[in-house]
């Protein structure tokens, strides 16, 4: 007895300390990533006969199991292929963070810790970006505490890394507000905090982040079918149309200056940066070029094309398609597959307006933001990114451990 209590207080350690660094710090979450990890092995192994509660699932039978290591697998030839080895092998190490999705999922119900996991996420969450608009009002500078001034705004990530992690957690706190029986007093912090994350993701100048928050927001409205969320994402997203056009990076450039300049410098590097991993795709279509070398091969295409970068494709697709070819897309297709599948039927089994429904509906609509944000941004390699979605993803599927029945509150009921 006492070694499940010293595992159930070495998972709740982790699950809070990840849920609070998930906006700030790429060490703390691994930190706390690698602690929670250990007491899963633990529990894995101790506790291996131990049958699942009644209605849940275990990790042997979640058919995401199989998709997660037909994933990790198929990118092992691309990896032994590569010339960069180095880049090739940190790629890959982003998908054995699927590991973090298993650890939360089989877990956080078991050692009482959603709800905390969550409002952690919420109180981190918002105090970041209060420090991304200080950084837009001008910094601070006040004894130990020192905050530059900056135009894209970053808190303590990078800009692109800040908004990929916040329009998830936007997307999951408007589904929560949405829970029937939620105390207004709750209602107000959970909107207070979302409001202030979207005013920190649009100042983080990023359209590809923006428009999977838009995406994300529409697919919420089509499965909660509230008139208030409609409206409000209506709202929203004419904001951010007309906010993109007349307000990009430190141009200020108006809206008849930009339908007269036409792509500007990023949005060029894309579509060159697309075109030549299209072309990678061709000349080597079942294994790729190698999971590491995007970036050699394409120096080799650019002929006499500008781009700023040639780091990555800024597109998962093509990205997936250049480096690993069709070994590499096919079983990453088949995981999103099997993941929304898994959403769906854990939806249908739970009654609508309930916390555990608005969790799944929340990250159901942050999935979709990520496949579109995916089309501008390398995203899903991006560790951090990914790790915070695996984070939110065991929030919503817990419950299929757990047993649709399995006790939990509304959140601030």
């Amino acid at each position: 007895m006492t070694g499940e209590l010293v595992l159930r207080r070495l998972f709740q350690a982790s699950f809070f300390s990840f849920a609070l660094f998930v906006p700030f710090s790429i060490a703390g979450m691994n930190f706390a990533f690698g602690f929670g990890a250990l007491a899963w092995i633990i529990s894995s192994v101790a506790f291996r006969d131990r049958a699942p509660a009644a209605g849940g699932i275990s990790v042997r039978r979640d058919p995401m199991l199989l998709a997660a290591i037909l994933l990790v697998g198929s990118a092992a030839p691309s990896v032994l292929m590569s010339q960069n080895i180095s880049r090739a092998t940190t790629d890959w190490l982003s998908y054995w963070e699927l590991l973090i999705y298993f650890l939360v999922a089989a877990n956080l119900l078991a050692v009482r810790m959603r709800e905390v996991a969550f409002w952690t996420l919420v109180a981190a969450a918002t105090l970041s970006s209060l420090v991304a608009l200080i950084e837009r009002a001008g910094g601070l500078d006040l004894w130990f505490i020192q905050i530059p001034a900056r135009y894209r705004v970053s808190s303590t990530l990078y800009p692109m890394t800040l908004a990929g992690i916040l329009y998830q957690l936007i997307l999951l706190n408007c589904a929560v507000l949405l829970t029937k029986g939620m105390k207004p007093r709750w209602r107000l912090v959970l909107g207070s905090g979302t409001a202030l994350q979207v005013v920190a993701l649009t100042l983080t100048m990023t359209r590809g982040a923006w428009l999977a928050l838009a995406a994300g927001l529409i697919a919420l409205c089509l499965l909660v079918r509230r008139r208030v969320l409609t409206m409000v994402t209506l709202g929203l997203v004419a904001a951010l149309v007309l906010f993109s056009l007349v307000n990009f990076h430190n141009e200020g450039r108006s809206l008849p200056q930009l339908l007269e300049a036409g792509l500007d410098k990023d949005a060029s590097t894309r579509v060159v940066l697309w075109d030549i991993a299209w072309d990678l795709f061709r000349q080597h279509p079942i294994v790729g070029v190698g999971m590491g070398d995007y970036s050699i091969e394409a120096d080799k295409l650019l002929a006499d094309r500008f781009v700023t970068t040639t780091v990555d494709t800024h597109n998962v697709y093509l990205h997936l398609l250049a480096t690993r070819g069709l070994v590499g897309f096919l079983p990453f297709v088949f995981f999103w597959v099997v993941l929304f599948r898994s959403l769906s039927r854990l939806r249908r089994q739970l009654g609508k307006g309930s916390l555990d429904y608005q969790y799944v509906v929340g990250v159901t609509a942050a999935s979709i933001a990520i496949l579109v944000g995916a089309l501008t941004e390398l995203n899903i390699d991006d560790g951090e990114v990914f790790m915070a979605f695996m984070f939110v993803l065991g929030l919503a599927l817990s419950r299929a451990y757990a047993g649709p029945s399995g006790g939990a509150g509304d959140a601030g009921s």
